[in-house]
């Protein structure tokens, strides 16, 4: 998710990421993801943050948009607990 690899997640780097999952963030959804952290926004954070939108659609999710999200960290075909 840290594209730039600099231990901040970025207005950029969420887009990033969006796309890597094949879900396209329009401008006013990254400004309002932004937003709700404080800045900088960590990896930790953002896990609260994504954490609390989960909770509040149930935890349901797509099958499509949850598949494309394991692809977006699958190199090799599966996902290592380790790596």
């Amino acid at each position: 998710m840290d594209h730039d690899k600099d231990g901040i997640l970025t207005k950029d780097d969420l887009r990033r990421t969006f796309d890597d999952v094949g879900k396209l963030g329009s401008e006013k959804e990254l400004d309002d993801m932004v937003r709700e952290c404080s800045q900088p926004i960590s990896f930790t954070q953002f896990l609260g943050m994504f954490g609390t939108r989960m909770a509040d659609t149930g935890g349901q999710d797509e099958d499509d948009v949850i598949i494309a999200a394991f692809k977006a960290f699958d190199d090799e075909g599966y996902i290592d607990a380790e790596t």
